[in-house]
């Protein structure tokens, strides 16, 4: 992939001011990392975009995962507020952050706000469904060997329904990692995503390349630390 786009910009295909070269971006980042970027710090606002969406998730993992528990095992519950989750799945995310920034402000609280909007109907659906796809003769088993109610959502529920939450987790996240950049385009004072408009604005491709690239890394680190988790809690995945 370097070779590939250190050609393209030294065959001229592609005009240098328009892709620069994998030497321009590195340049970049030594003077950034060096001198900083508009009064700020590359690690400062990488650290920003991780927080706002760490925040957010957590918040969303918080309450989606009991919540979406609750309305598996209860059909009230479930009647209740499922169409609640399925009418905000759908939803843009970006939809709601005018509204936000109205009500909470330009700062970290309407972002995380949005990214907790985000992941919240993922998660507690992914949750609700692993609930739901217990299977009904292993729960009639434990009934015959005579286990409290607690029991079976101890060693028989959350068991069985752990690899459908894992892996709306994954998707949640994934999903507000490309929220927390997008509303950082639209009202921030730092963070990765302000950098890119920022550097937009000068015509800093270099710098808007530096970020793309630091924004995947991240993504993935992130993304194989909760695989790594998924592999340590739900070490039984697939053998239910």
């Amino acid at each position: 992939m370097l070779l590939g786009w250190w050609a393209l910009t030294i065959s001229g295909v592609v005009a240098r001011d328009l892709l620069p070269s994998p030497l321009d971006v590195w340049n970049a980042a030594q003077k950034i990392v060096r001198d900083g970027y508009r009064g700020t710090t590359l690690w400062g606002n990488a650290w920003s975009t991780v927080g706002r969406l760490l925040a957010g998730f957590g918040l969303a993992a918080l309450v989606g995962v009991p919540l979406g528990l609750w309305m598996g095992r209860s059909r009230a519950v479930g009647a209740a507020i499922d169409w609640i989750v399925q009418f905000m799945r759908p939803l843009p995310p970006l939809s709601y952050m005018i509204l936000l920034i109205l009500w909470l402000g330009t700062g970290d609280g309407s972002k995380v706000a949005l990214l907790f909007l985000t992941a919240f109907p993922i998660i507690v659906a992914a949750s609700a469904a692993g609930v739901r796809s217990v299977s009904a003769l292993r729960i009639q088993v434990a009934e015959s060997l005579g286990a409290s109610r607690a029991q079976i959502l101890r060693h028989v529920v959350l068991p069985s329904a752990a690899p459908m939450v894992l892996t709306g987790l994954q998707v949640a996240l994934a999903a507000a990692f490309s929220t927390v950049v997008s509303a950082e385009l639209m009202a921030a004072t730092d963070g990765l995503g302000w950098m890119v408009i920022s550097a937009s604005t000068f015509l800093r491709n270099d710098v808007i390349i530096l970020c793309i690239l630091i924004l995947g890394v991240l993504g993935m680190g992130l993304a194989w630390m909760l695989r790594l988790l998924d592999r340590r809690l739900v070490h039984w995945r697939g053998r239910l």
